[in-house]
């Protein structure tokens, strides 16, 4: 039929484990792309929508298990329809082409590669699996897409560029992110500076706290605010937290709580270890706020250097950091301001599901190895 979509296999078995940027990203391109997706695959389970609550944490522990267990194997892969019913696989993240068939023609989205880079971050089960994942990537050459330049720049130095093609499509700046309901956060007292992300290694809570302690601002009335779902290094996370006068650990919070922590927090602080993309820091200047962020990487990529940049493992660089977000001039501060704003105008909602959609509709013609996406400035999805 002339002018029909391709269809595809969508495994969105990250929706079973995954609820942070990665899991919304995916399952927006679910909900606005469904004509490409008339299977969606769930580890061994073809749905109608992501399961939740108990049913969802059960499935993915028994996913898990079976995936730490078998590994690699080629026995008992993930189930498939009929090929007549779906042409190529679009996995949503490498950990799961473990267990399902792979071919050139299928496509995979990496997030980023830190499980291989870092594996102090991540432990050496997960980090084992994903170097596994990533060798049999290596070994099909599938087309590969990426949530940043800075990502993609670290997968073509560890495993070169024999994919069929290697292509950016940058995350989005959420529609509403500056609509809805506000409501004051419990506990909290300002003058505050604020981490939003997970609890976990990656982020650098424990260098941004010791820094906090060393920065005098305590003494000066302001305080450090950090809220997220617990992760890998939680538990030492908040006791060192308990540990230090003006750090407050508020874990969860409600949409309309954390609206209200962006209205009234002084400055945002997120100097990552490693992000795939680093977003936050972009939401938060949509809203007002100067971020700490660290230079080089995907932080300052996606930001466009429109931040106080720090070098992330280095206390004697992150102090002097957040004392500069609170004593900033106001001209300074809207200077930057106005170029990360403009950062976060460029990355569309719109622009991010027009990118996949084209790729999606013309992926059987994308067989440029040497970087289809980059070569060609008319047909690029990147940021610009």
């Amino acid at each position: 039929m002339v002018g029909a979509k391709p269809a595809y296999l969508m495994d969105f078995s990250l929706g079973l484990v995954n609820r942070t940027g990665a899991y919304i990203i995916c399952r927006d391109l679910l909900q606005e792309l469904p004509q490409y997706f008339p299977e969606v695959r769930y580890w061994r389970l073809f749905l109608k929508k992501t399961p939740d609550g108990l049913i969802r944490r059960i499935l993915a522990r028994l996913m898990m298990m079976e995936i730490t267990t078998m590994r690699g194997a080629r026995t008992a892969y993930w189930p498939e329809r009929p090929k007549s019913s779906v042409g190529s696989r679009l996995i949503l993240d490498p950990l799961y082409v473990l267990r399902s068939r792979l071919d050139p023609d299928d496509i995979v989205q990496c997030h980023d590669i830190g499980p291989v880079t870092h594996p102090d971050l991540f432990g050496p089960t997960i980090s084992s699996l994903y170097m596994e994942a990533y060798d049999k990537i290596k070994q099909v050459g599938p087309g590969m897409v990426f949530v940043s330049d800075a990502t993609q720049h670290a997968f073509r130095e560890r495993y070169g560029d024999g994919f069929r093609f290697l292509q950016t499509i940058a995350q989005y700046v959420r529609p509403g992110v500056l609509g809805g309901a506000v409501e004051e956060c419990p506990g909290v007292t300002r003058p505050f500076l604020l981490t939003v992300g997970a609890l976990e290694r990656r982020k650098n809570h424990l260098r941004v706290i010791e820094a906090y302690e060393k920065s005098g601002l305590h003494a000066r009335g302001i305080n450090y605010v950090f809220c997220g779902a617990r992760g890998i290094g939680a538990g030492d996370i908040l006791e060192k937290a308990s540990q230090i006068p003006g750090v407050k650990a508020l874990g969860y919070v409600t949409e309309p709580q954390l609206r209200w922590l962006y209205v009234n927090a002084k400055g945002f602080v997120l100097p990552s270890l490693l992000e795939g993309f680093g977003l936050p820091p972009i939401e938060a200047a949509q809203r007002g706020l100067v971020s700490v962020v660290s230079a080089g990487g995907a932080q300052e990529e996606a930001i466009g250097g429109a931040a106080v940049l720090v070098d992330p493992k280095s206390i004697d660089s992150l102090v002097p950091g957040l004392v500069r977000l609170v004593d900033m001039g106001e001209d300074e501060r809207q200077s930057i301001l106005r170029r990360a704003v403009h950062r976060g105008s460029v990355l569309t909602y719109d622009r991010y599901i027009a990118g996949w959609d084209k790729l999606l509709q013309h992926n059987n013609r994308f067989y440029d190895t040497d970087g289809w996406a980059s070569s060609d400035p008319e047909e690029a999805i990147i940021m610009e």
